[in-house]
Formats: C-alpha cells, sequence, structure tokens
C-alpha cells in the first residue's frame, strides 16, 4: 500500500472513530445515564460506561477538528474565496440551518408524542416557540454546533491566515477561558474550547503527523506534553489542551496500526460519511431513547436484575449501533434525487465534479 493511500486512511479512520465517540456521548448523556437510578443491579459498569465516555473527552471533539483543520489548510491558505467559498462555507451554514429546523420539529414531535423529554438541558432541539429556537440556533446550543463551529473558524481563519501567532494566541484563550466558565452557554464554550485544535490543524497538522511516528527525539517532547498535561489535570482541568494533543498523536498511531494489522474498511466508510450520521443521529436517540426507557419503566423491565444487567453492559454499545446504522440507512434512502439537497447545498449539486457525499471540512 503506498505512502500517500496509509495517509488518506488514518484520517479516515480517526474520523470514523470520533463520530462513534460523538454518538456514543449523546447516548449516554441523553439516555443512558439519565436511567441509572431506575437500576437494580450492575451498577459498577454502568458508572463504568459514564467514566469512560468522560476519559474519552480530550480526544473526541478535539480530533474532529483537528482532522477538519487538516482538511480545510489547502483552501484556508492557498485558494482563492471564490474557488472555496460555497463548499466551505455557504455548504455549512445551509446544512446548519436546515437540519437544525429539521432536528426541532422531529424532535419536537418524538417528545409531544411520547410526552418526555431525554435531557433538560437548554437546546435548540427542546424550543417551545420558533423565537426560542431562532435564539438558541444562532447562539449554537444546539447539538450541531460542529457545523456552526465549523463555519466559523473557517470564516475566520481565512479571513485572518497570515496572522498565524495571533491566531494561536487567541485560540489558547479561548480554550482557558471556556475551561474556566468565562464564556457563558455550554455552546459557545464548546465551541471557543475547540477553535485552537482547528487551528493546529490548519497550521501544524504536519508537525504532529511527523511526531506521530515516535521517532526517538519525539519522545522528550511528548513526555514534557504529557507532564503539562498531568500537572492541568491536578489541578483541576483534565479536559486541557496538553493532553488533548498528546489523544491526537496517539489516535493517529492507533489509527495507523489499525489499517497496517487489519481490515478497517468498515470503519474508514463511516469515516467519509460523518456528515450523514452527525446530522441524523440525534433524532434517532431521541425516538429510541425515549421509546425503550418508557417500554421498560411500564413494563417493570429495570426491576429484573438481567435486564438491569444487559442494560448496563449493552445499552451505550447497542445505542451506537443502531443510532449510526440507522442513520446511514435513512441517508441511503434520502440521498437521491430532489433528496440529495437535505445533504449538500442546492447549488454545488450543479457542479458534477462534486461527489453528492462530501462533507464539510
Amino acid at each position: 500500500m503506498s505512502t500517500a493511500r496509509k495517509e488518506v486512511l488514518w484520517i479516515n479512520t480517526l474520523k470514523g472513530g470520533c463520530i462513534l465517540m460523538v454518538v456514543l456521548h449523546h447516548s449516554i448523556i441523553t439516555t443512558f445515564a439519565p436511567s441509572l437510578h431506575h437500576l437494580t443491579a450492575g451498577l459498577l459498569p454502568a458508572h463504568w460506561w459514564v467514566a469512560f465516555n468522560t476519559y474519552l473527552s480530550p480526544l473526541r471533539m478535539p480530533a474532529f477538528f483537528f482532522v477538519s483543520g487538516l482538511l480545510a489548510a489547502s483552501s484556508i491558505t492557498k485558494k482563492s474565496w471564490k474557488e472555496v467559498f460555497t463548499k466551505k462555507f455557504s455548504n455549512i451554514v445551509y446544512l446548519y440551518l436546515l437540519w437544525g429546523v429539521i432536528q426541532w420539529l422531529s424532535i419536537h414531535y418524538i417528545s409531544t408524542h411520547l410526552g418526555e423529554r431525554l435531557s433538560s438541558t437548554k437546546n435548540a432541539a427542546y424550543a417551545d416557540t420558533p423565537f426560542e429556537f431562532i435564539k438558541l440556533l444562532m447562539t449554537s446550543m444546539t447539538s450541531l454546533w460542529y457545523l456552526y463551529a465549523l463555519a466559523g473558524f473557517f470564516l475566520f481563519t481565512k479571513l485572518f491566515h497570515k496572522q498565524k501567532i495571533a491566531l494561536l494566541a487567541l485560540g489558547v484563550v479561548a480554550t482557558y477561558a471556556a475551561q474556566f466558565s468565562l464564556i457563558p452557554g455550554w455552546g459557545p464554550a464548546s465551541v471557543a474550547q475547540n477553535y485552537l485544535y482547528f487551528l493546529i490543524g490548519v497550521f501544524f497538522s504536519q508537525a504532529l503527523i511527523e511526531i506521530s511516528e515516535l521517532k526517538r527525539q519525539h519522545w522528550l517532547l511528548l513526555g514534557g506534553i504529557a507532564m503539562i498535561g498531568m500537572l492541568h489535570h491536578v489541578g483541576g482541568i483534565y479536559k486541557n489542551p496538553f493532553y488533548s494533543v498528546l489523544t491526537i498523536v496517539f489516535g493517529i498511531v492507533l489509527c495507523r496500526f489499525l489499517n497496517e494489522r487489519f481490515n478497517m474498511a468498515w470503519l474508514n466508510w463511516i469515516g467519509r460519511n460523518t456528515l450523514q450520521i452527525y446530522v441524523l443521529h440525534r433524532i434517532f436517540i431521541e425516538l429510541l431513547g425515549l421509546s425503550a426507557i418508557a417500554l421498560a419503566l411500564h413494563y417493570g423491565w429495570f426491576g429484573n436484575a438481567t435486564f438491569s444487567w444487559a442494560w448496563a453492559l449493552l445499552m451505550p454499545i447497542t445505542g451506537v449501533a443502531l443510532c449510526t446504522s440507522i442513520s446511514l440507512l435513512v441517508w441511503t434512502l434520502l440521498n437521491r434525487g430532489p433528496g440529495r439537497m437535505l445533504f449538500l447545498y442546492p447549488r454545488l449539486l450543479r457542479k458534477p465534479v462534486l461527489a453528492t457525499k462530501s462533507e464539510p471540512q
């Protein structure tokens, strides 16, 4: 296998892993964690799942934004606005607004008919009025905040890409401002916390890729990064930039290793189709999560030790598998004819050189 081919594979593997971690995160915080007080057995492994999800936080979105920055680097630093504006900005904004509305209407319908909401978190998907929905959507208070951030990051970074040091300083300040709760709202805080990793992807991806070769001269640097990360951890900041950079580097190492040793075609395919999963999965988490909990409570299944053990051990991974598979199935069915406009800005459909599977990068 050529070196270039290997590089593409690890990128897709990392993207695939990240989107599965996103689905896992949403499954746990909306369905699994709130259900734990119903369990009559299996509490220990259930809490392990919650802890595992927490420990993934330095990798999940930082790695996603790192790869997004890496893939956008050429468009930001080399190409003209005319070449990239529609695909890299207009397309993302279009998808954010379109799927924001679709998610809101879908989840509102589901929660109305099932009589419950999975989460009490302030989210555009749970807005009670159109005005509240617009307000929350415009301030990134939505499960689709990654698209909001991606569009803004691309626009701002391309405008000021020649001021690289100033941008990096801004990214660092934004990350720590979010860590110290100086930015109100979980949406804006999430956006601010991840700009640094997008910038690292744009400007320093090659350096991190080189470090991931783990040559002798790299270990001292990695050790220093780990030490500073641990000092942050001791100081109460677990999700810190140093841990995130470290996990990105070793994420690249792991993805390369997996592609060299195993057939990772399934995960690489998921990595090429992250957009579809991202915009659809939250709807199915709401539908399946509410339905499963409602049925379990109605029939008293949580009172059964075997069911509680099965829920504690298998619910998170089952939720990821089901929501991911259903999202991809629905995308396959919808992504035909006019339905392609659900996943790509209509203007781009008139350009035959662009594949319909394109995702914002």
